[in-house]
């Protein structure tokens, strides 16, 4: 049986005594000699049960102990009545005028109300022993929790005087009685970094004086909390000395791959420089048709890997800092065009259709934009299976969107593979094309907030449609002062 229960139980128990009560006084209201003196014992506690009944459901009392008032206020009317009856019966008849039963019901009366005392006081001191069990058992719980915790665990005033610490903090810090004599100003370093709100906290990074005057970094989350009453400041102290020792190491491993990756780069194109510059003297010295085809197999492999550094630059510039660049208004108007005129010069097998004028507007993005039509052009020939594809290229403005389309009349892509082509790990060294372009693609416009799918074409082919964020007022003065930020690191 839950609290509550019990607590009805037992009030309905109070309330049926007090019932009781006042019946047996009505038996014997027409007694002689009764008068309204004698009903103030009886009638009196009967009330008072009333109260008690309807105080108990809405008391915390435990649950068993709420049973101890009934059965104390019955304990005391049956010990009282005892008593009563011998003296009524043996002493007072040769004493007294007054009817035996109205001395016996306020006697009775009295000692209920003696029990119903007796009943409170024991159910209301079980119940303060048991909350007071549980608050030790929750203050021991808690105090293992607060200790156990690797961090460090510090309580300071709105002063900043530190008034509680757990076991990580005094370890680190000092003992428990020099911790909580300093200030919180006494064992953080002035510089602050990467301070960040996250909902109710505010975590920042800062160092902390150990008790051996060492230096720690340490990641601080700090939030408002009230402990014994008064508001206080909860701080959690986390090492990350390994954590930056480990931020070093890939910072150096990156840095490194960056190098290795420039060489590369640079080599590479110096050496298809070559082939295809040799490739180009040979072109004006072949008649034979086979021997042209062969030869312009070699050049266009060439362009595939001068490409393939592009895009692994671009890649680098994306993935590789910590931050991706800034955005600021690009106009893909000017961006296509610009595009379209490098691909007519390095595809003179193919043609490039611009369907209708394009949207004469900025939007969210950087210098980056370049890559991703590059990437999706010299796509659109390179997978086509003609030997003169067409690539038609169109937009139109939706709202605060743009949507450039770019199409082919090239074998198309399967309905299934559409999504998995723009993955990481469906790209590679290994396949047609530049290899990386596609998930190039995907990660720059997902950066630029917009979004990239793929359509079917008619009668054959593929779209590849790009969705951008139009630039508003609004959304320039923000970048504007973010280039400006950046130019001033």
């Amino acid at each position: 049986m839950n609290g509550t229960r019990c607590r009805v139980a037992g009030a309905a128990a109070v309330g049926g005594i007090g019932l009781a009560l006042l019946a047996v006084r009505l038996r014997f209201g027409s007694l002689p000699r009764a008068t309204p003196v004698s009903d103030v014992a009886p009638v009196g506690l009967a009330l008072v049960l009333f109260v008690v009944a309807g105080w108990l459901p809405r008391s915390d009392l435990a649950a068993l102990p709420v049973f101890y008032i009934p059965a104390a206020t019955v304990g005391g009317m049956a010990a009282v009545a005892a008593f009563t009856t011998f003296v009524t019966t043996e002493l007072l008849p040769a004493t007294t005028t007054v009817p035996t039963t109205i001395l016996l019901l306020n006697f009775v009366s009295a000692g209920g109300a003696l029990g119903l005392v007796a009943g409170l006081l024991a159910a209301t001191t079980w119940t303060l022993r048991t909350r007071t069990a549980q608050l030790r058992r929750s203050r021991d719980e808690y105090r293992e929790l607060f200790d156990g915790i690797g961090d460090a665990v510090v309580v300071h005033d709105t002063r900043g005087r530190i008034i509680a610490a757990n076991d990580a903090a005094t370890d680190r810090l000092g003992d428990d009685t020099a911790l909580t004599d300093r200030r919180i100003t006494d064992i953080e370093g002035d510089e602050v970094r990467s301070r960040v709100v996250i909902d109710d906290r505010i975590v920042y990074e800062t160092a902390h004086t150990t008790a051996d005057d060492e230096t720690v970094p340490v990641e601080m989350s700090a939030r408002y909390v009230r402990y014994c009453g008064s508001p206080a400041v909860l701080s959690v102290a986390r090492n990350v000395s390994r954590r930056r020792a480990s931020e070093r190491q890939l910072s150096e491993a990156r840095d490194r791959l960056r190098a290795l990756n420039r060489v590369l780069r640079h080599d590479i194109r110096n050496d298809m420089q070559i082939v295809l510059g040799t490739a180009g003297l040979l072109d004006e010295r072949l008649g034979d048709d086979t021997a042209r085809d062969h030869l312009r197999t070699i050049v266009d492999t060439g362009e595939h890997v001068v490409e393939l550094t592009r895009s692994s630059r671009d890649l680098e510039r994306t993935l590789g800092g910590e931050e991706p660049p800034p955005l600021h208004p690009v106009s893909p108007a000017e961006t296509i065009e610009s595009e379209l005129d490098r691909c007519r010069s390095a595809f003179d097998h193919a043609t490039f259709v611009v369907e209708s004028d394009l949207p004469d507007v900025t939007v969210r993005a950087n210098d980056l934009l370049s890559s991703v039509f590059r990437n999706l052009l010299n796509n659109a020939v390179q997978h086509s299976d003609r030997d003169d594809p067409t690539v038609t290229v169109s937009g139109e403005r939706r709202d605060d969107r743009v949507v450039v389309r770019i199409a082919d009349d090239g074998p198309g892509i399967p309905a299934e593979r559409r999504q998995s082509v723009f993955r990481k790990d469906e790209t590679g060294l290994g396949s047609e094309g530049t290899g990386l372009g596609l998930y190039l693609v995907s990660t720059l416009v997902d950066q630029y907030g917009g979004d990239v799918w793929i359509e079917d074409n008619d009668p054959r082919g593929t779209v590849v449609a790009v969705e951008l964020c139009v630039e508003t007022a609004a959304d320039g003065a923000a970048s504007n002062g973010a280039v400006r930020d950046e130019a001033s690191r």
